[in-house]
C-alpha cells in the first residue's frame, strides 16, 4: 500500500543515513523488494546506486523471498518468547547461515543459528539441524549473553559485546574486558574492538583463515549483523531500537 511504501521509503532513508560508511551505500538495504520506491530519495541522499554490487542486491532478495518467509513465524516466537526483536534474531541468522538450516562450518557449528554441540546441549538443542530447535536455542542463547552481560555503557555498546560473545566466546569477552582500564559500565564497544583489532586466533584457541586474524572477523561479524538488522527493520517496516551508537 502506499501507506505502507512511505513508511518503508522512510526507514530505508534514516538507515542509510546511519548505516552510511565511507560514502558507500550499505547493499543490503536495498534488499527489501521495494527500493524502487525510496529510489529518488536516496539518489539525492546518498549518491550513486552505482556503487552498489547488484548481484547482491538480487541474491538477499531472493533469499528474504523465498527462504525467509519459511522461517518468519518462528523467529517471531523465538523474540518473543526471549524478550528480544525478531529482526535481531533473523539478522544474526542471516550472518550464521543465511537462513540455511542445513549450514555447516568447518569448526562444527551447524544450523541456522549455527550452535556448537557444547552450547546445543545448554540450550536444549537436539537436532541442530532442525530450524524451530536452531532457531530457539540460537535465540536462547543470545538472549543469556545479553543478560549476562555487565559490559557497556549504552545499552548499544552492550548489545554489540553481547553479539560478539555469541561470536567469539564469554570467557575471551571477559578476558579483553580485562586489559581495558576502564569500569564495566564504563566501556564501550569501540574499546573492545581496540583489542580485538589485534586478536589472533592462537590468543583464543581458534583459528585464523588465510590470515583473516579471528579478532577482525568478530569485528566484521558485529557490523554485519548491525547491517542486516537494518535490513529486518526496513522490511518490517519499523523504527530501530538500536540506533547509530549500535556501533
Amino acid at each position: 500500500t502506499a501507506g505502507m511504501g512511505d513508511c518503508l521509503a522512510g526507514t530505508v532513508l534514516s538507515l542509510i543515513t546511519l548505516a552510511n560508511k565511507d560514502d558507500k551505500i550499505p547493499s543490503i538495504l536495498f534488499a527489501t523488494g521495494v527500493h524502487s520506491l525510496a529510489a529518488d530519495i536516496i539518489k539525492e541522499e546518498a549518491g550513486d546506486i552505482g556503487l552498489l554490487a547488484s548481484q547482491v542486491i538480487i541474491k538477499i532478495n531472493k533469499l528474504l523471498n523465498e527462504k525467509f518467509v519459511l522461517y518468519e513465524d518462528l523467529f517471531k516466537k523465538a523474540g518473543e518468547e526471549n524478550n528480544l526483536e525478531w529482526e535481531l534474531l533473523a539478522a544474526i541468522s542471516f550472518q550464521e547461515s543465511q537462513w540455511d538450516p542445513k549450514a555447516k562450518s568447518n569448526m562444527g557449528v551447524r544450523g541456522m543459528m549455527m550452535v556448537t554441540l557444547e552450547t546445543a546441549a545448554i540450550v536444549g538443542v537436539k537436532n541442530r539441524l532442525d530450524p524451530e530447535q536452531s532457531i530457539n536455542g540460537g535465540s536462547k542463547y543470545i538472549a543469556s549473553m545479553i543478560e549476562k552481560n555487565i559490559f557497556g555503557e549504552s545499552s548499544s555498546d552492550q548489545l554489540a559485546i553481547s553479539l560478539a560473545s555469541y561470536n567469539l566466546g564469554p570467557t575471551n569477552i571477559i578476558n579483553i574486558a580485562r586489559g581495558i582500564n576502564k569500569e564495566p559500565n564504563e566501556m564501550v564497544w569501540q574499546d573492545f574492538v581496540n583489542i580485538l583489532e589485534n586478536l589472533s586466533g592462537e590468543d583464543v584457541n581458534l583459528k585464523d583463515v588465510n590470515g583473516y586474524k579471528r579478532g577482525h572477523q568478530t569485528i566484521d561479524y558485529v557490523h554485519r549483523v548491525e547491517d542486516y538488522y537494518k535490513l529486518m527493520i526496513a522490511y518490517s517496516c519499523k523504527n530501530p531500537t538500536y540506533r547509530s551508537s549500535f556501533l
